[in-house]
């Protein structure tokens, strides 16, 4: 068990991707770099996605990405749990989102898959 919102965490999603032949299929001509921020407990990371293969490291917030999403743990907890989806937690100003909206909306069937293999990790809060 990891804990939730760290590098070994985030190492674990994207292992998990990797090993996926679903994602692998889907994602395969994908390439983006997301950052997200747990903006009260100081932390950044990037997810970097090049031809399907999925890569995560810590970061600076302000690092240069595609997509940057920044919110507080509470709302990011949330989300590790299923409790919220990343659509509704954006619309309604829990997490901001930075970057081309038309180019988020056409990924958020990868991103939805990225948050429901984060939610099969086993995680401590």
């Amino acid at each position: 068990m990891v804990a939730y919102f760290t590098k070994p965490f985030f190492d674990e999603v994207a292992t998990r991707l990797n090993a996926d032949p679903e994602w692998n299929k889907k994602a395969g001509t994908i390439a983006a770099k997301i950052v997200l921020t747990c903006a009260d407990r100081g932390r950044s990371f990037l997810i970097e996605v090049r031809n399907g293969i999925v890569s995560a490291s810590e970061s600076a917030p302000d690092v240069a990405a595609d997509f940057k999403f920044e919110g507080p743990y509470e709302a990011w907890s949330q989300l590790g749990r299923g409790e919220k989806d990343l659509q509704s937690l954006v619309l309604g100003g829990k997490i901001r989102f930075r970057g081309s909206m038309p180019k988020v909306m056409a990924l958020m069937g990868s991103l939805g898959r990225i948050t429901e293999t984060a939610r099969l990790v086993p995680k401590e809060f």
